[in-house]
């Protein structure tokens, strides 16, 4: 008895442990992205968001309207080979967005327009472009075989920002795309649907 209470309690602790680490990471990935905006935009003094025309401009006079910023331009066409899904374990990471399988060199477009804040190598996803819509959107493009804008770029939606790759930690060419919202991943289907048509995963099994 006194050691299925243990077990329980061990359960318990190992569960609530799960759940703080996962919010850690989610934090993490909060600050960075609040730092790649201030880094992009600069001080306050450059930034300016008219409420009364629903645009940001930027310091170098250039705006993103508001009604251009929803993601609503699929980045590439190809099939979904793994979906949006949180992990809690000690060892992997929650998956935030959609694997989609495309070759090589493939057009890579702006969901939305917005703003580069982020263009560079890193070792999980090799090259990647973030792009920052305002009104609290971000789209995530990584495993780029080339990225064709730089930081502090203004795109406008369905612009060309990269070319399809297998850089970094990946299995074949493809294209993973994050879309966040607010501070939250959502899922890329429920932006675009007729992905789920193209999707290959078990779950649509």
């Amino acid at each position: 008895m006194k050691y299925d209470t243990m077990k329980k309690q061990y359960e318990l602790f190992a569960a609530e442990r799960t759940q703080v680490l996962e919010l850690s990471r989610d934090l993490q990935r909060l600050q960075q992205m609040d730092k790649l905006i201030r880094s992009s935009l600069g001080t306050p003094k450059n930034v300016v968001i008219d409420t009364t025309t629903d645009v940001f401009i930027t310091n170098q006079n250039q705006t993103i309207s508001y009604i251009d910023n929803i993601p609503s331009v699929p980045p590439v066409l190809g099939y979904i080979s793994q979906r949006t899904e949180s992990d809690l374990s000690f060892i992997k990471r929650g998956h935030y967005g959609v694997d989609i399988v495309v070759k090589e060199g493939e057009p890579i477009q702006a969901s939305a327009a917005g703003l580069v804040v982020f263009s560079d190598w890193t070792y999980d996803q090799g090259n990647v472009i973030i792009l920052y819509h305002g009104d609290g959107y971000f789209t995530h493009y990584g495993h780029n075989q080339k990225n064709l804008k730089s930081q502090r770029d203004i795109v406008a939606r369905g612009e060309v920002i990269a070319l399809s790759g297998n850089t970094g930690n990946s299995s074949g060419p493809h294209l993973h795309y994050e879309i966040w919202k607010d501070g939250v991943a959502v899922d890329p289907l429920d932006y675009f649907p007729a992905f789920k048509s193209k999707d290959l995963t078990p779950k649509n099994g």
